[in-house]
């Protein structure tokens, strides 16, 4: 759990402290209201914490849809749904597939596969936008 420092009695002991290890070592002092927060972070050149964020968010996974088309039908249609049942899409065969993030449509591609059919995969033509 995260608690407050108190005010440092001895603020030459704060002015002292070059990096954010020191700084907490210094018996839960704490910087006057004068001093800016870079005093804890004085230790990392600000390209170098922007390149290791930069790095953590390139590393976050993100999931890609592929949606080849759309159609609306009724809650009695989708009952009466069972094995053969065929729905129209909104698109014709061989337009592009909508590429979405987040629900959120940010491509378009082409459905492509390996010369033997094997592996399906998806070719960008045009990111939105």
């Amino acid at each position: 759990m995260c608690e407050l420092a108190k005010p440092a009695a001895d603020p030459a002991v704060v002015a002292e402290a070059d990096d954010f290890t020191t700084f907490s070592a210094t018996a839960g002092a704490a910087a006057p209201a004068s001093h800016d927060a870079s005093l804890l972070f004085s230790s990392l050149p600000s390209e170098m914490m922007r390149s290791d964020a930069n790095a953590r968010v390139n590393d976050i996974p993100i999931e890609i849809e592929v949606v080849i088309g759309r159609t609306k039908v009724s809650v009695a249609e989708l009952m009466n749904v069972d094995r053969g049942h065929a729905f129209r899409l909104d698109k014709r065969f061989g337009e592009p597939v909508d590429l979405l993030v987040n629900g959120r449509v940010f491509g378009y591609g082409e459905i492509v596969t390996t010369d033997d059919d094997r592996v399906v995969g998806v070719r960008v033509l045009r990111l939105a936008g």
